[in-house]
């Protein structure tokens, strides 16, 4: 590790590394944030959601010296965690409910039951499955279970089969026939090949996919080698189109018997609906000789006539007469079921009962939305100008020649004898985990430094080639992929290195950052943009967690986790709001962002103006920019108003009719805090201003104004920077 002075602020090996750089500028660390806003910056980070008032109380109270450490555990066992960092990943993956491309905002192509990926995601992260086995079950779960011949399911090969999930996230457009065509085919394999390169590897190997660049060190070879270990399982010359590519989530075995069950339950009903048929025949007859009676004598019995008559068989005449007379003929099933005598209908009504229960008996299966080799090997090869009509020389799977070991070059194994799966993509994932990887460990890392900091240690996060920035710690990235690699690949022992070190713990508050016991140059001058980190970057929530940190301040949020998406409803305005009629259960709507339906451009509108990603590919670092929309949509958006109303009476049930009880509970839900002085007095005038004026032009009663008053200050926090903001 790098010497350092200042050795009182190395709290972790992180903190050694930075300090060194900082040091040299004459810079150091700022002081630690106060309590308040630690136990929101951890709770926001690990979980994306506010801790409550008495969470906030428990860190404060507990004086300890393992209390930040006990705070850190509970976070990190909460279900919540999982929901949060497995929807960092999702975005990397580009994962989404839908198929297509998703062009126009009132057509949804669903793709079926692909949630059981996301949720696959969520429970990796809960459950700190190493990262080397979650990224081998992605790429090559088909083939670590012998799934074809399991005479039932286990949970260990439903997980393999859903976690390759993320290798169907690339639209898909061929389930409709005019669409599948030999160079969408081709584009569905370059998009996989795309997000896996940019989310694994961090690299922009597409630029290869025409042809070499001069100062790229992958190949236009190496792009297709690359792309071949995925194209038994997207052959263009074998294909099978989006809607048929998914697997039963039960064994061959199982789903036979529950075809053949349910085979037998159909052949029953319909036998039983015959029979009421029977039982119900004689009546309709009567009924309709009846109607027939009426009918002039002329056409009676030629219009008998044509309705016994095949409809395939009747002349010109006999159409005519059904097509004029038919109706006035026509016996509804309500006639039928007024003439019935009453033995007939309690029969009809035992028999329907019986195919009632009958049809209940039925078994059913779902989806996987999973990839598996359709066929051997197909033959690849490179394609000059990226144009699949112009073939030049054929490749075999391979991995790029700059990232291979020359002295234990990667080989790709023969298949086991007898086995269906070719084995291809274990070797790639293998060779992606090995402890020893160039990129693997350091990308991932990186990512995670990104979500903490504001920006990755190489800020180009998706592009560690030469094109990409250099980065700005790199014997930390080095260490930090060593460290991760070589102690079990445990995504939250990352998080324990990261949140425990000084460099985190610092304030975000810039001018906190001068330190009279150290000479040094201001630190806005010598580094203006915090590349050094001598304080916590200020960063701004992402969408999701926008919207559920406001649910969860209302006291809204629902628990809901896991399952189908809560389905959205375009309007003709352009906004996107949750489609309240599908909804399972009214609590559905309040549930949390990563559940509800992911569609690449048309979000829910509250998302959409706090820079919710539109994925084309994937997305591995979002953008976050402050317009005034965000203000706008805060302030007269329905989403939040009705927050704000149902906060403001959180607020009233917690702190009673006493102003200044009802300010401070307010501050503590939203920000964590109690307000200061001048806080307290700001918001007493806004309360007094705004009940009389209430009462003065809207003729409320004096009950009603305080509790608009108190509606409009709960939104003017959640509208404020600092609610807005990770501390």
């Amino acid at each position: 590790l790098p010497a350092v002075r200042d050795t009182a602020r190395v709290r972790t090996s992180i903190d050694a590394f930075l300090l060194a750089q900082l040091e040299q500028k004459g810079l150091s660390f700022s002081p630690d944030a106060d309590s308040p806003a630690l136990v929101r910056r951890l709770s926001l980070d690990l979980t994306g959601l506010p801790p409550s008032p008495q969470e906030v109380d428990e860190f404060l109270n507990d004086k300890s010296p393992d209390a930040y450490k006990n705070l850190v555990e509970r976070l990190l066992a909460s279900p919540r965690y999982g929901e949060r960092w497995g929807r960092h990943w999702l975005d990397a993956a580009g994962y989404v409910d839908t198929i297509a491309t998703d062009n126009d905002a009132t057509i949804i192509t669903e793709r079926d039951q692909v949630w059981k990926y996301r949720d696959y995601v969520i429970r990796s992260f809960n459950s700190d499955k190493p990262f080397d086995r979650f990224l081998l079950e992605q790429i090559a779960g088909d083939e670590l279970v012998d799934w074809r011949n399991a005479p039932e399911y286990t949970p260990a090969i439903l997980e393999s089969l859903t976690a390759t999930g993320f290798l169907r996230q690339a639209a898909d457009v061929t389930y409709a026939p005019e669409l599948n065509t030999a160079d969408i085919r081709h584009q569905v394999l370059y998009d996989t090949v795309q997000i896996v390169a940019s989310n694994v590897l961090g690299l922009t190997i597409h630029c290869a996919q025409c042809h070499t660049h001069k100062f790229d060190p992958v190949s236009h070879a190496d792009y297709y080698r690359f792309a071949a270990f995925f194209a038994p399982a997207y052959d263009p010359q074998n294909w099978k189109h989006s809607n048929d590519r998914f697997l039963p989530d039960v064994s061959a075995r199982d789903k036979q018997t529950i075809d053949a069950h349910n085979a037998t339950v159909d052949r029953q009903v319909v036998e039983l609906q015959s029979q009421i048929s029977a039982a119900r025949q004689p009546f309709e007859r009567q009924l309709f000789e009846a109607k027939l009676a009426k009918l002039p004598e002329p056409v009676r019995a030629d219009t008998k006539s044509a309705h016994e008559t095949a409809a395939d068989q009747r002349s010109a005449v006999q159409k005519y007469l059904v097509e004029k007379l038919g109706p006035l003929l026509a016996v509804p099933p309500a006639e039928i079921d007024q003439a019935l005598d009453a033995e007939t209908r309690q029969k009809t009504v035992e028999l329907a009962t019986r195919a009632v229960e009958l049809g209940r008996s039925k078994r059913s299966y779902g989806k996987l939305q999973a990839l598996w080799d359709l066929e051997a090997p197909p033959r690849s090869y490179l394609y000059r100008r990226g144009d699949y009509q112009t073939p030049g020389a054929e490749v075999t799977a391979g991995v790029p020649a700059v990232l291979d070991d020359p002295a234990a070059p990667f080989r790709l194994p023969s298949p086991p004898p007898g086995s269906p799966s070719n084995g291809r993509r274990t070797a790639l994932a293998r060779w992606l985990t090995r402890p020893d990887h160039p990129l693997t460990a350091r990308v991932f890392v990186n990512r995670v430094w990104q979500q903490y900091f504001g920006q990755g240690i190489v800020a180009t996060s998706d592009n560690f080639g030469v094109s990409g920035a250099r980065p700005s710690h790199p014997e930390l990235l080095d260490w930090l992929a060593v460290e991760f690699a070589t102690n079990g690949w445990r995504v939250k022992d990352l998080h324990r290195l990261i949140v425990h070190s000084s460099a985190y713990r610092q304030t975000s508050i810039a001018t906190a950052a001068a330190d009279a016991s150290i000479s040094r140059p201001a630190a806005e001058t010598v580094d203006p943009e915090n590349l050094l980190l001598w304080r916590m970057p200020l960063r701004r929530l992402e969408s999701e967690a926008v919207r559920d940190c406001v649910l969860a301040v209302s006291g809204a949020i629902d628990s809901k986790s896991g399952g189908p998406p809560v389905l959205l409803k375009p309007n003709p305005d352009g906004s996107v709001e949750i489609d309240v009629a599908s909804l399972a259960r009214p609590a559905d709507q309040f549930c949390r962002s990563v559940f509800l339906f992911n569609r690449r451009n048309y979000q829910l509108t509250e998302l959409s103006v706090f820079d919710q990603p539109v994925v084309a590919h994937n997305c591995t670092r979002r953008t976050s920019a402050a317009v005034v929309l965000q203000s706008l949509t805060l302030l007269n958006g329905a989403f939040a108003f009705t927050q704000a109303e149902m906060f403001a009476q959180r607020v009233k049930l917690a702190a009673g009719a006493n102003r200044e009880q009802r300010i401070e509970t307010a501050f503590r839900l939203a920000l964590c805090r109690l307000p200061v002085a001048e806080e307290v007095a700001a918001s007493q005038k806004l309360l007094a201003a705004q009940e009389d004026r209430s009462m003065a032009e809207k003729q409320m009663t004096p009950e009603q104004a305080a509790d608009a008053a108190l509606t409009n200050l709960c939104q003017m926090l959640l509208n404020s920077n600092e609610f807005l903001y990770i501390p």
